[in-house]
């Protein structure tokens, strides 16, 4: 009977665990991956010939929002802390009414008052720029699966919050909502200072 080779043994164990680590890595590769948020100067909308910039001057560091489109805030900075008001209001949309403006910076500071800040730190301003916003139009309704959406009012800003000169964080987002495009701003006001608000 020969006695077992402790040399082949110690070499087996060692594939064993090179095979268990390469193994290990692999599962791991993917996850991280997936963990990486989606920027938007890489998503299809950036590319798109309709897309409209609007206040924000780069876009590179925004990534996708949990319920916000797409968005940017300074890590240093923890914005539920912060009251706001808002700032400017310009209007690049194919919609052009003064009204409308109104409107916007209306529904926002009422959005930004009903705020709740714990242990306020300071101020922010908000300053708004309107890029999309289209009235409520019943002929879309007939598009399939998504007639219903499409053909409700719709409002799209991005927002620049700014700490006196220094921007802490960049928003651009859109909602469709009812007939009336007050609707469509409160659901994006909402959207937004219910996003602040958690972080």
């Amino acid at each position: 009977m020969t006695k077992p080779d402790a040399g082949g043994n110690m070499m087996s164990t060692l594939v064993f665990r090179g095979f268990i680590f390469i193994i290990a890595a692999a599962l791991l590769a993917p996850a991280s991956a997936l963990c990486s948020p989606k920027k938007l100067v890489d998503d299809s909308e950036y590319s798109d010939k309709e897309f409209r910039k609007c206040n924000i001057p780069d876009y590179s560091n925004m990534v996708a929002g949990d319920d916000v489109n797409w968005v940017w805030i300074d890590p240093a900075v923890k914005l539920a802390g912060y009251k706001i008001k808002e700032g400017k209001v310009d209007n690049k949309s194919d919609i052009h009414s003064k009204k409308m403006v109104e409107s916007v910076r209306d529904l926002f500071r009422d959005a930004f008052e009903d705020m709740k800040v714990e242990g306020a730190r300071g101020t922010l301003t908000a300053d708004i720029c309107i890029y999309w916003a289209e009235n409520f139009s019943a002929g879309k309704a007939w598009i399939p699966f998504a007639g219903g959406h499409k053909m409700q009012a719709g409002m799209g800003v991005e927002m620049v919050l700014r700490d006196g000169k220094k921007v802490v964080a960049k928003f651009r987002h859109d909602a469709r909502e009812g007939v009336q495009i007050e609707a469509a701003t409160q659901e994006v006001a909402g959207d937004l200072t219910k996003y602040i608000g958690n972080h």
